[in-house]
């Protein structure tokens, strides 16, 4: 009997805490959410210096961008979203690009 009440206690925090650990949804879901709601998109004008169509990248030196993104003139090599957007490009070509950063990845959205 004198065991039948720290048993209850330790059964009740043990429970306590895998309930407070688990929510409908999960974090995970939470976490998805707040990221795509925080996506970011800029616009900006460049020239081609690279394209490397096995990684799906292109190099642009390029301008401002303008938009929620604040990003200064530089030379960067960026993903694009689809790999056939590199089809039409040469370097040394100018460029107008939609930039999009998820709080982690810049890819280039739109280009021509």
């Amino acid at each position: 009997m004198k065991y039948v009440l720290p048993f209850m206690l330790v059964a009740a925090i043990v429970a306590a805490s895998a309930s407070a650990q688990y929510t409908p949804g999960g974090q995970h879901s939470q976490v998805a959410q707040a990221s795509a709601t925080s996506q970011k998109t800029g616009t900006g004008t460049g020239l081609i210096q690279k394209i490397d169509k096995e990684k799906g990248t292109v190099t642009i030196k390029h301008g401002s961008i303008q938009g929620a993104l604040s990003m200064g003139a530089m030379t960067m090599a960026f993903p694009v979203k689809d790999k056939a957007m590199l089809a039409n490009l040469q370097p040394l070509q100018k460029v107008d690009f939609e930039l999009t950063y998820d709080g982690r990845d810049y890819t280039i959205t739109r280009i021509k």
